[in-house]
């Protein structure tokens, strides 16, 4: 019997602060008070052994019954409040006086009890619009940490330079310049209207020219500019005044758009101050990654991507031949390419999309956004946006069969509920009039251009091999271009040369990490095919690989890989 009351009085500071107690007129006991020997004289029932805290031996104790000087004695304290004890394991007590003797009993509080006497929480709103303020979000949205932003940065808008001068028929000219912490890229497109500015400052909906458009470009999620612009505000360490600045510079005005947080409102706010600019060619685009210094012995976080920023901008010239690109670093030029190719061309943007590259779903939200963007448009306007229907005869034949002449496209749709079946119908009909498009349709980069990128990146000549597959598949065409080289210098007797350098890309975009993850049947990813073959990363070697198709299939939101199915 010693050891149980030993084992039940060895009390620790911790277990005493699980029951708040108030104590009359003193003040909760410090921590290192030794209670057990204020507790060796005190009788212990062999029931007491059951309970594991002191917090379960009061609530047991109230709910027999159990005067104040027993509760004392079996916790062994000097005062106690048997009220906010009770209270404290969620109990109402109940007194009873006989003679001198009060007699206390815990009743175990209903529901309704309990919930009148927890915490009133108050409800608040808080915008989704938050979901770009965070690091954890940008991470997901782009599928690169932090550290990786400014290759984010740096991939995005060269993108959209590149989209916007195919648009306007201009062979793109594009500079990138690195400046401490700031990253500026400036092409000689036609320059972004301020009113695709104001659908990119607002964070309650996405602005592309190609959302629910199937095409083989660059990229379609809309939200290029709208993960940028938070970056800087997210990497700043300064709490509650942390913010980022973007410029933004065209048609001679600098926008000067400002991004922090309403705590009190927990939503986006910002701010835009247009001043005169010297641009009035093309886009210019400034941004600012703070924080980070002394990343890994670097100053910031441009220098320690310095290198991987190099070979991306460099990449981009591989897979654009109308591409020339400067890249200033600090004021000292280190890359000037220029176009091979200035009249090479792709399948643009603004050409007409195919109705072989729809799936219902697809055609259901393609049409969907031109009922919600072009107001009264008909039936015919929107078959003749398809390849292969400008003629007038199969857009009679398309309107026979569907029955849907002089219909306006909303009306057909469906106003109330959506008619799914005149959707399937229209996008078979118009399907059977026209055709596949053949893969050459789509571009190909082409076998000189490639030859010239490996013989500047020093390559040697003789060893320079190009392959190109055509390919289709649920009428889906693909062109897949593949160049292998081996450096110069790993032709040494001594074995010595650089280590592999290698160029990846899907539709005419770099990838900032190799994306193909998965390739043909077997399911390999392009590193493992390269060391089956021992082109490993320390081999000499020059590679590159892009394949050029409608519709992708990413496996994340930042478009970081895909999967390419078919033959090995």
């Amino acid at each position: 019997m010693s050891r149980e009351r030993e084992r039940l009085t060895q009390v620790t500071t911790q277990e005493v602060t699980e029951l708040p107690i108030i104590y009359q007129g003193k003040s909760a006991p410090a921590e290192g008070v030794d209670f057990t020997k204020e507790m060796r004289e005190v009788p212990v029932k062999r029931e007491h052994l059951a309970f594991k805290t002191k917090r379960e031996l009061a609530a047991h104790l109230l709910q027999k019954g159990v005067t104040s000087k027993e509760m004392l004695k079996v916790l062994g304290w000097t005062a106690i409040s048997m009220p906010a004890l009770a209270k404290s394991v969620g109990m109402k007590l109940e007194k009873t006086k006989k003679g001198r003797v009060t007699r206390y009993k815990g009743i175990p509080l209903d529901d309704e009890e309990t919930k009148t006497r927890k915490l009133k929480r108050v409800p608040f709103t808080v915008s989704r619009l938050m979901e770009f303020c965070t690091k954890r979000e940008l991470v997901n949205q782009t599928g690169h940490d932090s550290v990786e932003w400014p290759l984010v940065v740096l991939k995005e808008l060269i993108d959209n330079s590149l989209d916007a001068c195919e648009e306007a028929g201009i062979a793109p000219v594009i500079t990138v310049q690195v400046d401490g912490d700031r990253i500026a890229i400036t092409d000689n497109g036609p320059g972004i209207p301020a009113s695709v500015i104001d659908g990119v400052l607002d964070y309650s909906i996405r602005v592309s020219s190609r959302e629910a458009y199937v095409s083989p470009t660059r990229g379609a999620q809309g939200n290029a500019l709208k993960t940028i612009m938070p970056m800087g505000y997210v990497l700043d360490e300064r709490g509650e005044e942390a913010s980022s600045v973007t410029l933004i510079e065209a048609h001679g005005v600098l926008h000067r758009v400002k991004f922090a947080v309403d705590h009190i409102l927990q939503q986006p706010k910002i701010t835009r101050i247009e001043k005169a600019s010297p641009v009035t060619v093309g886009t210019k685009v400034t941004v600012r990654l703070p924080g980070e210094a002394g990343y890994y012995g670097h100053d910031n976080l441009f220098e320690f991507n310095k290198t991987r920023l190099i070979q991306l901008a460099t990449a981009f010239t591989w897979v654009n031949p109308h591409l020339s690109l400067r890249l200033i670093w600090n004021g000292h030029q280190i890359l000037d390419a220029k176009a091979t190719d200035p009249n090479w061309q792709k399948w643009m943007p603004s050409w007409p999309t195919s109705a072989h590259w729809y799936d219902l779903s697809r055609f259901r939200r393609y049409m969907a956004a031109h009922i919600a963007n072009r107001g009264k448009t008909t039936v015919r306007e929107f078959v003749t946006e398809f390849a292969g229907m400008s003629g007038t005869a199969k857009q009679k034949a398309v309107l026979a069969e569907t029955e849907s002449s002089y219909m306006s496209l909303h009306s057909y749709f469906g106003v109330r509920k959506v008619k799914a079946e005149n959707i399937e119908k229209l996008l078979a009909a118009i399907k059977r009039h026209t055709k596949p498009v053949r893969p050459a349709a789509l571009g190909i980069i082409g076998q000189n251009h490639l030859f010239a990128r490996m013989e500047a990146t020093g390559g040697e000549p003789k060893t320079f091999k190009y392959v190109r597959t055509f390919g289709v598949a649920d009428g889906l065409p693909r062109v897949v271009e593949y160049a292998f080289g081996i450096h110069r210098e790993g032709l040494a007797e001594d074995g010595s040369g650089p280590r592999r350098i290698e160029i990846s890309g899907v539709n005419w975009s770099p990838g900032i990490r190799n994306p193909f993850l998965k390739l043909g049947r077997a399911g390999e990813s392009l590193d493992s095919v390269l060391a089956r073959v021992k082109a490993n990363t320390e081999a000499p070697i020059i590679s590159m690989l892009h394949v050029a198709c409608p519709r992708v299939q990413y496996t994340d939101r930042g478009k970081s890989a895909i999967i390419v199915e078919g033959e090995d």
